[in-house]
């Protein structure tokens, strides 16, 4: 792996954006190393080239299923773009935090969950672990590939998929990538080539490819899951809709309330007053028997009094 940080070595930076600021490799595949095809089986490729795969630090290579393919005779730029996905954990979503316990990696992803599950359950059924997996258990030999591994993930694929249920990240680091290509050598660098790798522009052509990975700008993009609708939001459409429609407020509820609380705790409520009907004369009122009335009464005793003062 490039650029993975391991045992110590430290991480490599670019300072610039755009091709020949990043990673550029020339790769020999030597396909006359490959092995011959007797027969057609599930596992027969007949593709020549190398598959590659850009992913965080904190994320595990699956070359063999997410990786994109690199032809010989080419030289591919691959123009990559940070991108930093936020998700919602429970009760609004259904992500996994990165600190959830897996056996074999410290960081969850997708892709670690899936390698730890499928390392656990070929382990569990044959014994032995394949070749890019992780763990302690003795790798498969070559009988034990072809009679129990390899079945074994087609089973765990197919029929007992509810085995490994991989959620998306809470937060998640990904790479997007723009591909293009060239065909080489060209006329004018074939003899050149030719003399530096001795060998021929057949060789060349069929063997050799380049391939270029920069960042196309020193920049990413944020993409974040948000709720759609908060506490606060429901109280303040709450809030707002009554204000629309009855012209009510929190003011004026607490206006409510203090008016209720000042009747109840006035003095005029429990208050006794002496009152006379309206059509004794004034100078009647202080020799007017004394008679107990309500509050309701007031306003005639006022209505008296008023008269008996003017």
């Amino acid at each position: 792996m490039f650029n993975s940080g391991e045992d110590g070595h430290p991480l490599l930076t670019t300072f610039k954006g755009g091709t020949g600021n990043g990673l550029e490799i020339m790769l020999d595949i030597q396909q006359d190393e490959y092995l011959p095809i007797w027969g057609e089986t599930e596992e027969t490729t007949f593709e020549a080239g190398v598959k590659v795969q850009i992913h965080s630090q904190s994320e595990p290579p699956f070359v063999q299923e997410l990786g994109f393919g690199v032809a010989p005779g080419f030289q591919t730029f691959v123009a990559t773009q940070e991108q930093r996905l936020t998700y919602l954990p429970p009760p609004w979503g259904e992500c996994r935090s990165s600190d959830f316990g897996l056996d074999f990696f410290p960081v969850y992803s997708i892709t670690a969950c899936r390698i730890d599950c499928e390392t656990r359950y070929v382990v569990e059924n044959c014994n032995c672990k394949m070749v890019h997996m992780p763990g302690d258990a003795p790798f498969c030999t070559p009988e034990q590939y072809k009679e129990c591994a390899e079945p074994a993930l087609v089973v765990l694929g197919e029929k007992d998929s509810g085995y490994c249920v991989c959620q998306m990240p809470c937060n998640l680091t990904r790479y997007n990538k723009e591909l293009s290509m060239v065909k080489i050598p060209s006329k004018t660098s074939a003899k050149y080539l030719e003399k530096k790798f001795n060998k021929s522009e057949k060789y060349i052509s069929e063997n050799i490819l380049v391939l270029d990975i920069f960042f196309e700008a020193l920049n990413y993009e944020t993409i974040e899951q948000k709720k759609a609708y908060e506490v606060a939001a429901l109280l303040g459409d709450i809030g707002g809709q009554m204000g629309l429609f009855i012209g009510a407020s929190i003011l004026t509820i607490l206006e409510i309330f203090d008016y209720i609380y000042e009747v109840s705790s006035s003095p005029f409520s429990t208050m006794c007053v002496n009152w006379v009907p309206l059509h004794y004369p004034a100078h009647l009122l202080l020799s007017f028997p004394q008679r107990h009335g309500t509050y309701n009464d007031f306003p005639i005793l006022y209505a008296i009094l008023f008269h008996y003062f003017i």
